[in-house]
């Protein structure tokens, strides 16, 4: 034999998998949007040339990458469903969680991304991104008086910086570590290090102006400032939770 033993490691696709292949090839190149029902069960059977289990086998695989939802009863039926980040978020976590990842290792994460975003941001599209920036700041100091709000807003800032950077691979992974950032902190918050409402509101400004400062420097088209800004900033940010939180506490997201 030419190739001996090699064909005992080509996997022929079965075919419900190749049923949902080609209907996701179908939603990720738009022919397919998002809300749209996909054909009957008996359309499906007809066009794909397979049986009615198979056909149901390969909508489940679709059903599980978030690509679909099935309804049930009479008006039931597979309708798409675009994905989001959530999909990453869920997926990293669970990854995270097996491998013992602490609260420390996801922060250092951000430490390295983030700072390069704000640089992209500057350099691609200064005026877009700074004035998304700038709204999103005030929305921050609208609810500075609302802990649990403007923590989250902080969380959203961080994301948005990702979203406006102009490259499509960190606007996800950025949503994906915000979604992250959330869980930890929330399963992380009955170790929370109590802090007066003065020290509090104080600490949250200063943050704030950094923003400000941020979205200056993004305006202006500074790359290099922005990045060195926005790293020490991440830094001194890290260093504050991490106090708080247990930075070598392992992730816990099922508390």
């Amino acid at each position: 034999m030419l190739f001996p033993n090699e064909t005992e490691l080509i996997r022929v696709p079965k075919a419900a998998e190749l049923v949902a292949n080609r209907i996701r090839r179908a939603i990720v190149t738009g022919r397919l949007k998002d809300g749209y029902s996909l054909p009957s069960e008996s359309r499906l059977m007809e066009e794909f040339q397979v049986s009615r289990p198979t056909v149901r086998e390969g909508i489940r695989v679709l059903e599980s990458l978030g690509l679909v939802t099935v309804g049930r009863g009479a008006r039931g039926g597979a309708r798409v469903t675009m994905p989001d980040s959530g999909i990453v978020a869920s997926a990293a976590a669970m990854a995270l969680q097996i491998r013992g990842t602490t609260i420390a290792d996801l922060f250092e994460a951000r430490t390295l991304i983030e700072p390069g975003a704000a640089r992209l941001a500057a350099e691609r599209r200064p005026k877009a991104a700074a004035a998304a920036l700038r709204a999103h700041i005030e929305r921050e100091l609208a609810v500075i008086d609302d802990f649990a709000s403007v923590t989250r807003a902080i969380a959203e800032f961080h994301t948005l910086l990702m979203e406006e950077c102009g490259n499509d691979t960190l606007a996800v992974f950025g949503t994906a570590l915000k979604n992250l950032f959330e869980r930890a902190m929330l399963a992380a918050q009955p170790g929370v290090t109590p802090i007066n409402n003065e020290d509090r509101l104080s600490s949250l400004r200063y943050g704030l102006r950094s923003h400000s400062k941020l979205a200056d420097l993004i305006e202006a088209g500074d790359g290099d400032a922005a990045e060195a800004h926005w790293k020490v900033h991440v830094a001194k940010a890290g260093k504050v939770w991490l106090r708080s939180v247990g930075a070598t506490d392992v992730i816990d997201l099922f508390r």
